[in-house]
């Protein structure tokens, strides 16, 4: 399956990895979609979490300043 096409696959409930500084992988459900994100968190749908770009699967944080496409310090990965 191609990359975009998994990440437009993902739904409520999946579990994925985040690679963390392009190191550390962290296992995350996802909590919720939309159009333009998929949004994630380890600890379930109470708590904060992180966004992602649907498109690449980019972390995207405002107050660090990532945008998800020319800067981010995550991302989702297929798993294998």
């Amino acid at each position: 399956m191609a990359r975009q096409e998994w990440l437009m696959s993902l739904k409520v409930g999946d579990v994925v990895t985040r690679l963390l500084a392009g190191e550390i992988p962290v296992k995350i459900t996802i909590t919720s979609v939309d159009d333009e994100f998929i949004h994630a968190n380890p600890f379930g749908p109470n708590e904060e979490g992180w966004k992602f770009r649907r498109s690449n699967g980019a972390e995207v944080d405002e107050e660090l300043g990532w945008d998800g496409i020319t800067m981010t310090g995550s991302y989702l990965i297929l798993p294998h």
